[in-house]
């Protein structure tokens, strides 16, 4: 049974620097059970309908975060962005993306039928090779050229990367095109002191949360809140009513509401403690020769122009130094210090912690680097990107999923329109899209992620060596533009 095999997996007594934010710590959370696993009957409300207990539940969650509403999601981030984009747009309008945000902004444009034109970050140049911030001078570029219905952006980063999102909103304002913020991995952010940021307080129009990523929920749980009065919110709701089941899990839902009352009741003292684990970690860590900590320790005073500001509670950890890749860290943090990190990347791994983690579970991630730090060197020679700096569009997804494919080799697929996605998962940003032109360097990128130990995954499953491509571009000659 699959509960046997979770609790083998148990017993090898990993301690979790990955999500969900409440690390199994089950003091931090409800006493969920499973008599409380009810449908909507009278006397419980009903989410798509909330007029009693939710209605309530979820007006005080929009006091806390400083929202004009807020909705319950149990079907993730995901059906939260999936309906922002649904209620902001109509089928063929141009969206302003982040060409780093998740796959299911993607899957949005795919769905929804849209155009999109990408805004491409500044990468931080440093063994970390990771993507800055979106800047305010990007988006108004970008908008000044008119014709877009919708901007989305993610922030912070699955490396902890955040824009100014408030500088962002100016510009959108100004032009009258809403704001949508993909704050997966920032429902902790604007609250205490030391976690500084968010987007809601930022006035960004839409933000999605997931309060399972970085507060103690259960996994699958999610935030959205909507401001101002740019967006309607009956077309939210009613996109809503497609993208989120129509049988919502009331154990989700409590467990949503308690981890906002839990910060609601107890999150001054709780982020204070956390603020605390982290400076602590900082402090142990200054020393480090060869091991890299964004933001921390040696790095901890760096001015990084690339990125305007830094969610603290991602910890990313680069030894390209000590010569490991970011696969090889990973490995070596599980299998001999018990540590299991959130993901690596090709010269990086992210360890996320949250007000839940322990001084314990500190204390074993800084031993554990100051280890391999003193200890003997690897060989790996960070040789490419961890993703590609240019993208060429040859065709809108939409268009490009509609078109028969065929399979061809990697190393010779350059020059051809990809019919599929392929990206490492986690984080979910596509190296490649459907309809985007295959050039030599992302087939650098993707063979060098996966000499790294960086597993590839297309949309089929991993990737083996092979590309879909579009076997006839209907429409090639007519939807070339370069992003």
């Amino acid at each position: 049974m699959l509960y046997d095999e979770i609790e083998e997996y148990l017993q090898q007594g990993l301690y979790p620097l990955h999500m969900p934010g409440h690390k199994r710590n089950t003091a931090s959370h409800l006493p969920l059970s499973l008599t409380h696993d009810l449908t909507e009957v009278e006397g419980v409300d009903d989410l798509h309908c909330p007029e009693g207990i939710l209605k309530r539940a979820m007006e005080s969650a929009a006091n806390f975060f400083g929202s004009s509403k807020t909705v319950f999601l149990v079907g993730g981030s995901t059906c939260g962005i999936l309906a922002a984009m649904a209620a902001c747009t109509k089928r063929g309008d141009k969206v302003l993306c982040a060409r780093n945000c998740h796959r299911s902004v993607y899957n949005g444009l795919a769905v929804l039928g849209l155009r999109a034109e990408y805004l491409v970050p500044d990468t931080v140049s440093s063994a970390f090779e990771i993507y800055g911030s979106i800047t305010v001078q990007q988006v108004e570029k970008a908008l000044s050229q008119g014709g877009f219905s919708a901007v989305v952006l993610t922030s912070p980063t699955y490396e902890g990367v955040i824009s100014d999102i408030r500088g962002i909103k100016r510009i959108c304002e100004k032009y009258r095109i809403p704001l949508i913020v993909d704050e997966a991995h920032g429902a902790h952010l604007g609250h205490f002191e030391g976690f500084g940021g968010g987007a809601v307080k930022a006035g960004a129009d839409i933000v999605i949360q997931s309060t399972h990523k970085t507060l103690a929920a259960l996994t699958q749980t999610a935030l959205l809140h909507i401001n101002g009065d740019m967006v309607c919110e009956d077309r939210v709701m009613q996109a809503l009513s497609i993208f989120e089941t129509s049988s919502p899990s009331y154990i989700l839902m409590e467990s949503i509401d308690g981890a906002v009352q839990e910060l609601i009741r107890n999150g001054e003292e709780k982020f204070e403690q956390y603020r605390q684990r982290l400076d602590n970690f900082s402090t142990a860590v200054q020393g480090l020769k060869n091991i890299d900590v964004l933001f921390y320790g040696g790095d901890r005073d760096n001015k990084r122009n690339e990125i305007f500001s830094f969610d603290r509670s991602k910890l990313v950890i680069s030894a390209v130094r000590k010569g490991y890749s970011g696969a090889e860290l990973e490995k070596i943090l599980r299998e001999k210090y018990k540590l299991q990190v959130e993901m690596s990347a090709i010269g990086y791994v992210i360890a996320m912690t949250s007000y839940c983690d322990t001084d314990e579970g500190f204390d074993m991630l800084k031993t554990a680097l100051q280890e391999i730090d003193a200890g003997q060197c690897g060989d790996f020679v960070l040789k490419s990107a961890a993703m590609p700096k240019h993208f060429l569009k040859k065709m809108e997804m939409f268009e490009a999923l509609q078109c028969d494919c065929e399979a061809v080799e990697l190393y010779s697929s350059a020059g051809r329109i990809s019919g599929e996605y392929v990206f490492a998962y986690p984080p979910g940003v596509p190296i490649l899209t459907p309809g985007e032109e295959i050039s030599e360097e992302v087939v650098e990128v993707i063979m060098g992620l996966s000499d790294a130990g960086v597993s590839i995954k297309t949309d089929f499953g991993s990737a083996k060596g092979e590309l879909k491509v579009v076997k006839s571009p209907l429409f090639y000659e007519k939807n070339t533009s370069k992003t």
